[in-house]
């Protein structure tokens, strides 16, 4: 919202002129939170949704990435309180989705455990609101192997954030440059029959084609994904 972002948007517009497969946008997050009992600070958070969700229309995105905004004083009585209170804030924006044909996946960062998201989106019960697996984030944060998430969210789990890192800090490495063990979680998604779809939050262009490379190859043996053959080179460009 703030500098000259219409200028930003005219730039994307231009550069999405062509392209024909599925796109989607993150919400904004930084400094926000969406339960807070600060009710300034809830309006602000909305208003940069609502600025959010006319940029997703402007470029056509139908996919709207979110975060929680979770944090880890949120236990017990208050938890409870907070999953009430995202369901509140989260409702008008399903009415929306439900209304635009837009889907809107919430994305775990700071969760320990899947039970602290999963009564919000049972609560809010729309085929428009689903969950996205960040499993980065879960390696770092999560007190339950991953699999478990993938069982609390067998039926709303649509979308994945694919990186990898240490266990040291959120790193967004290459799939195949740290501690998660990629090979052995498609396993799983296939024990599940689970096929996500993957977008890979590696920014480094190097790692970025090494972990599409590996993906592709992962998805091709998968029973679950059954990926047709491609000509797409992804060290191309």
């Amino acid at each position: 919202m703030e500098g000259d972002w219409g200028k930003l948007l005219n730039h994307y517009q231009h550069r999405l002129e062509h392209f024909t497969g599925e796109l989607s946008l993150h919400n904004a997050f930084a400094d926000l939170v969406n339960a807070s009992r600060d009710l300034e600070v809830v309006a602000l958070t909305r208003r940069k949704y609502d600025h959010q969700f006319m940029i997703a229309k402007e470029l056509g995105a139908k996919i709207i990435i979110s975060h929680f905004h979770w944090l880890p004083f949120y236990r017990d009585v208050y938890l409870r309180k907070w999953q009430d209170e995202q369901i509140h804030f989260w409702e008008p924006y399903v009415d929306r989705a439900e209304k635009e044909n837009i889907l809107l996946v919430m994305e775990n960062v700071y969760e320990t455990c899947p039970e602290i998201l999963k009564p919000v989106v049972d609560g809010i019960n729309s085929t428009q609101f689903k969950f996205i697996f960040d499993i980065g984030h879960a390696h770092l944060f999560s007190e339950v192997p991953l699999e478990d998430w993938l069982l609390a969210f067998r039926k709303d789990l649509v979308y994945m954030h694919v990186h990898n890192n240490y266990k040291n800090y959120d790193q967004h490495n290459s799939v195949l440059e740290g501690t998660i063990n990629f090979d052995y979680f498609f396993d799983k998604l296939d024990s599940f029959n689970m096929h996500p779809i993957l977008s890979t939050e590696v920014f480094e262009k190097k790692a970025l084609i090494e972990s599409l490379d590996y993906l592709e190859r992962k998805m091709r043996v998968s029973k679950s994904y059954k990926l047709e053959n491609t000509t797409e080179d992804f060290n191309d460009n």
